[in-house]
């Protein structure tokens, strides 16, 4: 078996056990911060990780996309175990497409980080920090309480000092958060449109 293979298997069995710790936690955390499980932002910060460990930014690309795909089965298998009832096409098809889209730029973005020159890498660890800033907007404007939102942003204005190598990378970090925000901005507004077309709601 290549090096390749053993990636797309080990970022499957990543996910698979991601997605069922997901729902899971989803019944063990108390009211607000039941929304840490469900973040978005924490699914593409392993693919960040995962997509770190990777030989090559392809490969780190595809296995994150293989991992999140994965999750989704974990995370909805838990689901028909638990409650007895699956996921509908409609929400497979939305999240299916934020897996291939999130588990791409999340997973190339994590092997640039670890493997690419400064720039890069300070490039990588603004994109990261701008998604949870952007997360944390967003629960703050939709949570009535707004611990998980500032939580969230708290973490990604601390993400660039944590992953710079240098205090120059950790300066670029941050000036790469900005079009990293109009970046999450844009994400967001993309993902609601293709639920609200797909679901109908």
């Amino acid at each position: 078996m290549s090096a390749a293979a053993r990636a797309l298997l080990a970022a499957a069995a990543i996910g698979i056990a991601l997605g069922i710790a997901t729902q899971l936690l989803q019944g063990i955390l108390p009211g607000p911060l039941n929304w840490i499980a469900n973040a978005l932002s924490g699914w593409l910060l392993v693919a960040f990780l995962v997509g770190a460990t990777m030989s090559r930014p392809q490969v780190a690309a595809a296995a994150c996309v293989v991992m999140l795909l994965a999750a989704l089965a974990g995370y909805y298998a838990t689901v028909q175990v638990r409650f007895g009832y699956g996921a509908g096409s409609s929400i497979l098809i939305v999240w299916g497409l934020g897996a291939v889209a999130g588990g791409s730029v999340f997973g190339a973005a994590g092997w640039w980080w670890r493997h690419g020159e400064a720039r890069a890498r300070a490039a990588a660890a603004g994109l990261l920090a701008a998604l949870f800033v952007a997360e944390g907007v967003y629960f703050l404007v939709t949570l009535p309480d707004p611990a998980v939102g500032a939580g969230a942003i708290v973490a990604g204005l601390v993400a660039p000092a944590l992953l710079g190598r240098t205090w120059r990378e950790r300066g670029l970090g941050y000036v790469a958060m900005v079009p990293g925000l109009a970046l999450g901005a844009l994400g967001y507004a993309a993902l609601l449109i293709v639920m609200r077309v797909v679901t109908g709601v």
